[in-house]
C-alpha cells in the first residue's frame, strides 16, 4: 500500500519536477501511439488484437519501472531516492520499529533545526512499499542514538538553554548542536534525490 509524505521543498524545484512529470507523460503517450501503430492495431481484432495491447502495455510498465519513462512524481522520484538511501545504507534488512515509538520530532518528511528556509512549497508523494520501509526504518534506526543524547540533554538542562533553574553554558549548547546536526530527516533524503533527480534530467538534455 502506498504511503502518502509531505515534503516541505523549494518551489522552484516543485515546478520543475512537475515540469517533468507532464513532459514525459507527453512522451509516453506518444511512444504509446507509435507502438500501436507499429502492432497495427487499428487492423487487429480479437484475441490478437488483445495480445498486442497486452505486449504493449508490459513494454509500457517496463519503461515505467526501470525509470525510462517517469510520468508521476513518484516515478520521477525513485531512481534517485533508491540511490540516496543505498548511499546511507538503508536497503537492508532492519528491525522493526517498537510499536508507540516516538519517531524523533520531524523525521516523517519534515525538516530539521534551521533547515527550512526557502523551502516554501510542499511536495505530496506517495511511495511504494520498498522505498517507505527503508526510508521510515533507516531514519528511525539512525536517528535513535542522536535522538536519546538529546533526550539527556534535555534531562540536564531542560527544554531550551533557559529552562527550569538551569542555563545552559556555551559548551552545552555547542554539544546539542553537535548531535542535532548528525540526525538526518526523512525529508532531507526526500529533497537530496530530488536535486539528483532534476539535475540528472537536466544533464541528460545539455548531454
Amino acid at each position: 500500500m502506498p504511503h502518502t509524505m509531505v515534503v516541505a521543498v523549494p518551489l522552484t524545484d516543485l515546478e520543475r519536477l512537475d515540469t517533468l512529470v507532464e513532459a514525459q507523460q507527453r512522451d509516453e503517450i506518444r511512444w504509446q501511439a507509435g507502438a500501436e501503430q507499429a502492432a497495427d492495431v487499428l487492423h487487429l481484432r480479437g484475441p490478437e488484437l488483445r495480445a498486442a495491447r497486452a505486449r504493449i502495455r508490459a513494454e509500457r510498465d517496463r519503461l515505467r519501472n526501470n525509470g525510462t519513462h517517469r510520468v508521476s512524481r513518484v516515478r520521477a522520484l525513485a531512481p534517485a531516492l533508491t540511490a540516496e538511501l543505498d548511499r546511507h545504507g538503508f536497503l537492508r534488512p532492519w528491525e522493526p520499529i517498537p510499536e508507540g515509538a516516538q519517531r524523533a520530532g520531524q523525521t516523517l518528511g519534515g525538516v530539521g533545526p534551521k533547515k527550512g528556509t526557502g523551502l516554501t512549497a510542499r511536495l505530496v508523494v506517495s511511495l511504494p512499499e520498498n522505498l517507505w520501509t527503508p526510508l521510515q526504518h533507516g531514519v528511525y534506526w539512525t536517528n535513535l542514538p542522536h535522538i536519546e543524547a538529546l533526550a539527556l540533554w534535555k534531562d540536564q538542562w531542560g527544554a531550551g538553554p533557559t529552562a527550569g533553574r538551569t542555563a545552559a553554558t556555551p559548551d552545552a549548547l555547542a554539544e546539542r548542536e553537535r548531535i542535532a546536526a548528525h540526525i538526518t530527516t526523512t525529508g532531507d533524503l526526500i529533497r537530496t534525490a530530488l536535486t539528483h533527480a532534476l539535475n540528472g534530467h537536466r544533464d541528460r538534455q545539455q548531454g
